[in-house]
This record gives C-alpha cells, structure tokens and sequence, in this order.
C-alpha cells in the first residue's frame, strides 16, 4: 500500500483517508505539545481547568463542553442501553423491559453523579480512554482482524496499523494518568 500510496495509484478514497488520518496526528501531536509547552508539567488532565475563570475564549468552551456533553447523552445512552443487552444477549426487547433497563441505568448513573464533583474529571477521564479508543485502538483492531481474515500479515501496512494502536494505547494511558494525577480514589 505505501508504495500505492506513493506512486498515487490508490483510489482516491484511500489516499484521503490517508492523508486525513496523518493529518489528525499531526495535530493531536501539534496541539498536545502546545499544552504541554504551555503549562508543562503543571498540566491538568481537563486542559480547560489550567486556564483563567475570567479568560472568555475559555469559558466558551467550557459552555461548547457543556453542550456538546447535554447534546450527546441521549445517543449515548441509548447505544449503552442496547450495548448492555446485546452483551447479556438479551434478544427478547419488549417496552417493559426497556423500561426497567432504562430506570435502572439511569438510577446508577444519578446515584454516580450525586457523588462525582468533578465534571472535569470525568470529561478527562473519558476522553483519555473511551476518545482514544474509538479514534486509534478499534478501527486499527478492525482492520487487522480483517487483514487476518484475508490472511494478510506482516505486510507495512499491518505493521503500521500495530505502531499506531500501540501509539493509541500508550496516548490513553498518559492521558488516564494526567486525569487521575491528585485525585484521591
């Protein structure tokens, strides 16, 4: 593939899949280092709480975060509802048992967020390891399970898709690390 990728002999779909995937680790690698040359290593996990109340840039953001978080949660829960059942292998989805399903969800999370204080960290938190799992780990899992299948291995384009997983594990743990850094558990 790199020697496709190089000679532009690739349909065009994967050439801008390419470039769009290089081109987001450039940034990720662009912005973390801006943070950390910023603040270096008094950097928070939740990056918005390294910067001033009164900053407004920064207090619009943290009202996009709010929104963004408000906006998202029935979609979420809805995929973490069906996820529990399709986990549990649960076939039979009748209106009463969604229900049930869906108050006693709901009821843990509530009892959750009584006592949770820190908004920032479970932002940070999740970010770190669901975000960084759903943009590097999975689709690197997919596609080497689907290279498996094809009985591909050990091809540059495999090896490349490892490094970037691995890249992917190793940015989650950092990023789990910085959340969890001075919170007592």
């Amino acid at each position: 593939m790199y020697n496709d990728l190089k000679n532009n002999t690739l349909p065009r779909f994967y050439q801008m899949t390419a470039w769009s995937f290089g081109a987001t680790m450039l940034l990720y690698s662009l912005i973390a280092g801006a943070g950390f040359l910023t603040f270096g290593a008094a950097s928070n996990g939740y990056i918005l709480n390294n910067y001033a109340t009164g900053d407004f840039l920064m207090s619009l953001s943290r009202v996009a975060i709010a929104v963004s978080i408000t906006a998202s949660y029935p979609l979420l829960f809805d995929g973490t509802r069906d996820g529990l059942l399709d986990l549990f292998k649960v076939k039979n989805r009748t209106n009463g048992l969604l229900n049930k399903v869906t108050l006693a969800i709901l009821a843990t999370v509530t009892v959750m967020a009584a006592k949770m204080t820190d908004l920032g960290l479970v932002a940070s938190l999740g970010g770190a390891t669901f975000g960084t799992a759903l943009v590097f780990i999975y689709p690197c899992l997919m596609f080497l399970k689907h290279q498996a299948k094809k009985g591909e291995k050990g091809n540059f384009e495999t090896i490349l898709t490892k490094v970037i997983a691995l890249l992917g594990v190793v940015m989650g743990a950092i990023g789990t690390g910085m959340a969890l850094k001075g919170v007592d558990i």
